[in-house]
């Protein structure tokens, strides 16, 4: 056979030779140390990225074979080195590149300088420390997971509505989905609707920590929202505006509905219960058996009429235990013990703050030590009620 006429099978072991890797001798040795091959088959019994998983990464064996699944076929460690070196200069230790690169581990592939390092030099630029990257990173991948100018957008508006890099990182730690949102379809729409609602940029700020959902939901079901809010009679302009419309959010109408009929259940008409949640939008947030062990308590042993209740629905949402209970005791102890309190009414002896009402029934009757034993009995921790 001529060199011609074999030249079709030259070409095809040409090629076949092209997709050979070529490593570099100390890559090729740990290639060969850490790969098996059946005599049947020619496959590997074992992968590189396995083994490195296990031995740089801190993975279990199981964990490392799903994981390495997604990785292909690597021949050099350089790559995946070069990784795990960026995360431990920016101060991440073993157990958090582990968490890193189990949620993320094509990131081992990624190229350093073109890719990751440039996202970690922005957040520095932004201000972050190398340990508020760790934790923004740890609890957020998207921080690295976008394009650097579209994350960098909406990190730099919630620094401006946050005000401070620390309540961001606590945001985004605590709402680990936050910054894959967009800003134009989601985040922006939503925060000039409520600022024509006439919310402040500092209200804004603390919807962004405790009720992020308004912020990030679908632009017109906040819209139908807020025009729910004004139907129950919450305008804009009450200051019970924006806890009725977080309140809302989370309570559909059938179970408004059901809160409604509980209520009557108790002696409150339908107007009461609109009233009272105008005033206290929250009352909706708690459960219903909490409701019922504080009204009747409040009705049956503190002497409150239900309508009573229905104009001071706040009642509803202090603690039984810690402060209506004990309060209304030592009030009660005080008057069957002689001592003359004039024109006292519940309203006022529950509204005092903790200390008002420590100088006012506590701390001055000293010669009746047995109440004051009752009272710092109960439960501790009133002044955050």
């Amino acid at each position: 056979m001529t060199l011609m006429n074999r030249s079709p099978y030259v070409s095809l072991l040409s090629k076949a030779l092209a997709f050979v890797p070529c490593c570099r001798p100390a890559d090729a040795d740990l290639f060969l140390a850490t790969h098996s091959y059946s005599a049947a088959s020619g496959a590997p019994r074992s992968s590189l990225m396995a083994e490195y998983l296990v031995s740089s990464c801190g993975f279990d064996p199981d964990q490392a074979a799903k994981a390495s699944k997604l990785l292909g076929r690597v021949e050099s460690r350089h790559q995946p080195d070069s990784v795990l070196g960026l995360f431990k200069s920016y101060g991440f230790d073993n157990t958090q590149v582990k968490k890193v690169i189990s949620a993320n581990p094509r990131w081992l592939l990624l190229d350093v300088e073109k890719t990751l390092a440039p996202k970690f030099r922005a957040l520095q630029d932004l201000g972050f420390s190398c340990s508020d990257i760790t934790h923004l990173v740890i609890s957020n991948n998207y921080a690295i997971s976008y394009k650097s100018q579209t994350i960098l957008s909406k990190i730099q508006l919630l620094q401006g509505l946050l005000g401070s890099n620390d309540l961001l990182v606590k945001v985004c730690t605590r709402h680990r989905w936050f910054l894959g949102y967009s800003i134009e379809k989601r985040i922006q729409p939503n925060i000039e609707i409520l600022r024509d609602c006439g919310i402040t940029d500092q209200k804004l700020s603390v919807i962004l920590r405790y009720r992020p959902f308004l912020i990030t939901g679908n632009a017109e079901t906040l819209k139908a929202l807020i025009s729910r809010v004004e139907g129950l009679g919450v305008p804009r302009t009450s200051g019970m505006f924006l806890a009725a419309v977080s309140m809302l959010q989370t309570v559909s109408e059938k179970n408004f509905k059901a809160r409604s009929e509980f209520f009557k259940g108790f002696g409150w008409s339908e107007d009461d219960f609109l009233a009272a949640f105008r005033k206290a939008p929250t009352l909706l947030g708690l459960s219903l058996k909490s409701l019922q062990r504080k009204i009747e308590f409040l009705v049956n042993e503190a002497g409150c009429a239900p309508s009573y209740l229905a104009l001071r629905p706040d009642f509803l949402l202090m603690s039984l235990e810690k402060r209506l209970m004990p309060r209304h005791r030592i009030v009660t102890g005080l008057k069957s013990r002689g001592v003359c309190i004039s024109n006292l009414s519940i309203f006022s002896y529950l509204k005092y703050s903790e200390k008002q009402f420590l100088e006012k029934f506590v701390n001055c009757y000293k010669e009746y030590p047995e109440l004051i034993e009752l009272y710092n009995g109960a439960p501790k921790n009133r002044t955050a009620l």
